[in-house]
């Protein structure tokens, strides 16, 4: 497996293109059991983003969606404090839901970052 950590800084830099992109190339490459994982990784990138696009529509699909399969890998997986990240998302999500949409900073300081507990 490649080394996540790349993916990680890519998308704690808000860089959610290129996260994406590795991401996805790790799901490409991967064995059977970690597909899932990195599947939520891609999408929980690709809505992140849908959001700095203005596209919230996107952005709650995406998210919501991979939410759904990080969720199976609560609390930790390859050192992620993954039960802190779809806490976040799902606090993301319901901002994304609400009638804050003008407030751009509350909603981009919203965006979560993928802790890594070593």
């Amino acid at each position: 497996m490649r080394d996540i950590y790349k993916g990680i800084g890519l998308f704690n830099e808000s860089d959610f293109f290129s996260a994406h992109h590795f991401f996805e190339d790790c799901w490409i490459n991967c064995d059977r059991q970690e597909k899932l994982f990195f599947q939520g990784l891609v999408q929980i990138s690709v809505g992140c983003y849908h959001l700095l696009n203005g596209n919230y529509n996107g952005s709650i699909s995406q998210l919501t969606k991979g939410q759904l399969k990080l969720n199976c890998f609560i609390p930790f997986y390859h050192d992620i404090n993954i039960l802190k990240l779809v806490e976040e998302i799902e606090s993301l999500i319901k901002l994304l839901c609400g009638d804050n949409l003008n407030d751009r900073e509350e909603i981009w300081n919203a965006i979560p970052k993928i802790e890594i507990n070593c």
